[in-house]
């Protein structure tokens, strides 16, 4: 019996090794294809919160709360982050949302340390503040939410930060005028990584990156925009002006859509973390935009939601770009860090008790 307790063992150890030796390998595999270990990417990754949506590609579980490595996220019924909020509004309070990507849900950072969280704690009781970004959200996403759910919501003020992820279209070839074939695909792939089909493990990982490449290329969402052709401008500090064109005519169309629905939009433009852009290639989310030539780009775009805000005669947030902003505001590129989201909430409360006291006035009655 001793003997055959041992054998067994033994052979329980050997299998045992062989698995976290395959696991080390895959590991150390991820880490040269990423730079990075798949054991930390996956206890920060937001994309453990997203599932399939049929209008938006991808939209937040309902009803989850996740920490890990001590960042807390909650996301309530109606699919955004953050405490429940009465539907229909119920109390006297101004209700603000606001809109956009990764930047805006505010990846990385806990509940209570979103620029929306501090933006509520700076305006005061008489207003609350509701986070509908969502991971990969661009001005199409956006436009479609405040056209379905702002039924339901009922807000008197939307606040819009974009820029970031539109910009993920410059330089694609032939691009899609409503980005399907780019942005579009990656949005649905990155919905079939969601909670339920994440790998525990770096061998899982890889298993699925092999499934996805052999048998479902087109739900791979690494692989989508990285198989884009791009057009003679790429890898340029040229502005593509179709590219830019569409962000134009979107925030236009969301500025209708809130018109229609009594809402006042506000538009912020795009703070990235260009001391660390410096690279002379793309450090990966925008397939055809060098690091270094993200700056021009993000002022071409921040350029276009000022003079959309002028033309259409609604609230621009300049505030956000006087801020001297500097490592300990970021966690990485363009995602703020605690101390990042208070001092952009702080330029944010500023912008909207400006536009407000300048649309109090544009409605006063003149003086006789």
């Amino acid at each position: 019996m001793n003997s055959k307790l041992r054998s067994g063992l033994s052979g329980a150890l050997f299998v045992l090794l062989i698995f976290l030796s395959i696991e080390a390998a895959c590991e150390v595999a991820y880490r040269v294809y990423k730079g990075s270990w798949y054991f930390k990417d996956r206890r920060t990754s937001e994309r453990g919160m997203v599932q399939p949506h049929p209008y938006f590609g991808a939209c937040l579980i309902p009803n989850v709360t996740d920490e890990r490595n001590g960042v807390r996220i909650t996301h309530n019924s109606f699919r955004t982050r953050g405490p429940e909020f009465s539907r229909p509004r119920q109390d006297g309070r101004i209700r603000i949302v606001a809109l956009g990507g990764s930047a805006t849900y505010c990846v990385s950072v806990s509940d209570n340390e979103t620029w929306e969280y501090f933006l509520n704690q700076r305006l005061g009781t008489n207003y609350e503040v509701i986070n509908m970004g969502a991971p990969g959200g661009t001005s199409v996403e956006t436009m479609i939410q405040s056209a379905l759910l702002f039924s339901d919501v009922q807000p008197e003020i939307a606040i819009y930060y974009l820029g970031w992820n539109d910009a993920r279209v410059q330089h694609v070839k032939d691009l899609w005028p409503d980005w399907s074939d780019s942005h579009g695909k990656w949005v649905m792939g990155m919905a079939m990584g969601g909670k339920d089909l994440q790998p525990h493990t770096a061998a899982g990982y890889i298993l699925r990156r092999i499934a996805f490449h052999y048998f479902f290329p087109k739900k791979d969402s690494e692989k989508i925009m990285s198989g884009l052709k791009g057009t003679p401008d790429a890898f340029t500090d040229r502005i593509d002006q179709r590219a830019l064109g569409h962000y134009e005519r979107n925030l236009k169309l969301i500025a209708a859509v809130c018109r229609k629905q009594g809402v006042r939009p506000v538009f912020v433009p795009q703070i990235l973390n260009y001391k660390v852009l410096t690279s002379d290639k793309p450090y990966g989310w925008l397939p055809f935009v060098r690091d270094r030539d993200l700056k021009k780009v993000m002022a071409a775009y921040n350029e276009t939601v000022a003079k959309v805000a002028q033309q259409e005669n609604i609230g621009y947030a300049s505030e956000v770009l006087h801020l001297n902003y500097g490592d300990a505001d970021f966690v990485d590129n363009g995602h703020f860090s605690p101390v990042g989201n208070e001092r952009f909430a702080g330029a944010l409360a500023d912008a909207l008790e400006r536009t407000s006291a300048q649309n109090m006035q544009a409605n006063s009655p003149p003086n006789r």
